[in-house]
């Protein structure tokens, strides 16, 4: 008798941080929604997809909305930075490229630029040596639901009952 009330305290939790870990991704459209934590602490909501041989991640925290692109067919050179062209629309902005041996990112700071985004069909990646387009489609929605989970996980603190588990949907 005491072996199976024992389980079953047991279980419980682990199927509770279970489900808890099934409900940090969402599909919006062809994004993912996903957030992320460090040490139990909130780090960020990221939505991300891929097309063309290009992993593409919009990633929303603290230090604002990034845009990172992945592709297995680059060879770069890691701490390099790259002038990019970014376009939406008829808005378009100077822009800078980390790379990393074989991918990019670019934070995405101007606010206009941000708002086309959400109705263009495309993000242009303008370098050197070529176009990328990055494609949007769906971007309205999931936009809305990257910035919500930002909002949502980077205000949901301890703070206000630290005896109830925070929710980390994304």
């Amino acid at each position: 008798m005491r072996l199976p009330v024992a389980l079953s305290i047991v279980l419980i939790p682990v199927t509770s941080v279970i489900a808890r870990e099934q409900d940090q991704t969402v599909s919006v459209g062809p994004w993912t929604i996903a957030t992320f934590f460090k040490a139990e602490k909130f780090d960020r909501c990221t939505m991300n997809r891929s097309a063309n041989d290009l992993d593409i991640t919009f990633a929303r925290s603290d230090d604002g909305l990034l845009l990172s692109l992945d592709s297995s067919k680059w060879k770069l050179e890691r701490g390099k930075t790259y002038d990019v062209t970014l376009a939406a629309g008829a808005r378009s902005v100077q822009a800078k490229a980390l790379a990393d041996a074989r991918s990019v990112t670019i934070a995405l700071s101007d606010r206009p630029l941000g708002e086309r985004m959400r109705t263009a069909n495309v993000l242009e990646v303008r370098g050197e040596g070529a176009t990328l387009k990055v494609p949007l489609d769906g971007s309205t929605a999931a936009l809305e639901r990257l910035d919500s989970c930002f909002e949502k996980n980077s205000h949901a603190g301890v703070e206000s009952n630290p005896f109830v588990a925070r929710s980390r949907k994304p």
